[in-house]
């Protein structure tokens, strides 16, 4: 059995969504990297990202800030045309994490707007590392978007982390909460006090208390069943339940998830299937023509 599945994980497909993937991984960083973050003054407590071992100075120093965007910007140029690779990939990844580590630790409060972003990159980078002669010699002889080369296990691992990532919110909500957190007032006071004012999708939800209670029910199901996405079958309705919980959570509030909304479509959705059998048919049909 160990076989057989191993085989499959390493079987390779051709790379047009993993590049449209990789595309807008690189895209969701130059957005951060050219996001400005305000540094705060106050005691820095506890482990909150990875460079919590940073003394405050060089912290809330504006040269760090600076440059670790030089390392993502160096490394998303480099990466965008197919140079250094596979040390430009890590570049980005280093850059990403620490900008955004800079920002967790000289501010009051932040939310898991990025977070995806960076495993995703990991992912990608741990993949080039592991087939960039590969890829190089692709990219040499021009065969790069005609042949198989990116294996299934990128795109599994990927649709596993966003899975954990959704089951692990609502289990969160389960554990401090409990099942009534899905008791409609709570999301009606959210609404009230951040939801935009001028948004249909805000009178919605303060017009009815029926309403926002399905709508939490509903958020809790899909967002606890997120792993279940390894399914195939299951895949693509957990892919339509988290995006509409992403349309309505953006119609309303200013949360930006947007880079969250984009990677769980992207894989739950049925994307990679229909662009990779549309660029399968054009491949064949520009061979002919040859």
């Amino acid at each position: 059995m160990t076989g057989p599945w191993l085989t499959q994980l390493e079987e390779r497909t051709l790379p047009h969504f993993n590049q449209l993937v990789i595309w807008c991984l690189l895209g969701t960083a130059a957005v951060l990297g050219c996001t400005g973050f305000r540094v705060h003054e106050g005691a820095r407590e506890g482990v909150a990202s990875l460079l919590f071992w940073l003394p405050d100075y060089v912290a809330r120093n504006l040269w760090t800030f600076l440059f670790f965007r030089a390392v993502l910007f160096s490394g998303i140029g480099l990466w965008l045309f197919g140079r250094g690779l596979p040390w430009s990939c890590w570049l980005v990844v280093v850059g990403f994490t620490g900008l955004w580590s800079l920002h967790v630790e000289t501010t009051y409060n932040t939310a898991h707007i990025f977070h995806m972003t960076n495993m995703l990159l990991i992912i990608q980078a741990i993949w080039i590392s592991a087939d960039a002669p590969l890829i190089k010699a692709r990219m040499a002889d021009g065969t790069y978007w005609r042949l198989p080369l990116v294996p299934r296990w990128v795109s599994l691992a990927s649709i596993a982390y966003i899975g954990i990532f959704h089951t692990a919110a609502g289990l969160s909500k389960l554990l401090y909460s409990g099942p009534g957190w899905a008791n409609g007032t709570s999301l009606q006071v959210w609404t009230q006090l951040w939801g935009r004012k001028w948004s249909p999708t805000t009178a919605m939800i303060l017009s009815s208390g029926k309403l926002t209670r399905g709508l939490q029910v509903m958020t809790l199901v899909f967002e606890t069943a997120g792993v279940l996405a390894l399914v195939p079958r299951l895949r693509p309705w957990i892919g339509v339940g988290l995006s509409l919980f992403y349309v309505g959570v953006l119609a309303t509030f200013d949360y930006g998830f947007q880079f969250n909304a984009l990677f769980t479509a992207l894989y739950f959705l049925p994307c990679e299937t229909w662009l990779t059998t549309r660029a399968g048919r054009f491949s064949i049909t520009a061979g002919q023509a040859v």
